[in-house]
């Protein structure tokens, strides 16, 4: 069965042809990421913990289209190797992809902030706000926590798991970048 997050990528549109579309579409996928799972790291070992993503950023860039997005690391006819879904690491952090080869456009959230969620430790928020942040962090938390040399195991799952807690997803400017887009997303819970 496919994950609720998948299934929003896989309904992704792209632009059509006009950049405004996108602010909705982001925001359907930012609201998926945020409230209907986490990441799963080493699932059923022991040392086993999630990754809950609290801040995102979208990045869009069209081959032959007139939206372009020079900070889109993976763009150009020989990077649609990936399949939809694909967690891909580069020097900002790491991506999830969801490109379309025949509308030819590259699309992918680079995840910004996340809480780590570790069986007997406090909770703790990995985003802009901690002293000595920075969104390569979660390659770390992410591929570093995989102890598979101790049991054998590496396993990176997306667990659908919707999140009790309401919430929505705030649009923000990109961090670090001078545009004035509304293509990032943060978790705000309401209380």
């Amino acid at each position: 069965m496919e994950s609720r997050l998948f299934q929003v990528l896989k309904a992704f549109k792209g632009a059509d042809g006009c950049e405004a579309n996108l602010f909705e579409e982001f925001k359907k996928i930012a609201e998926a990421a945020f409230f209907s799972g986490y990441f799963l790291i080493n699932g059923g070992c022991k040392d086993a913990y999630k990754l809950k993503l609290t801040c995102i950023e979208f990045y869009y860039h069209e081959d032959d289209g007139n939206i372009k997005d020079e900070k889109k690391y993976l763009k150009g006819k020989d990077e649609f190797g990936y399949a939809l879904g694909a967690v891909c690491p580069n020097p900002s952090g790491v991506d999830v992809l969801f490109d379309d080869p025949q509308k030819k456009y590259h699309a992918s959230f680079l995840i910004r902030g996340y809480k780590a969620i570790v069986p007997g430790e406090k909770e703790w928020e990995n985003n802009e706000k901690r002293k000595n942040w920075a969104p390569h962090d979660f390659w770390y938390d992410l591929f570093g926590g995989a102890n598979m040399l101790s049991n054998g195991k590496f396993c990176i799952e997306w667990i659908d798991e919707p999140d009790e807690t309401s919430g929505y997803a705030e649009p923000m400017q990109r961090i670090n970048i001078n545009d004035n887009r509304l293509w990032g997303f943060k978790r705000v819970e309401k209380l």
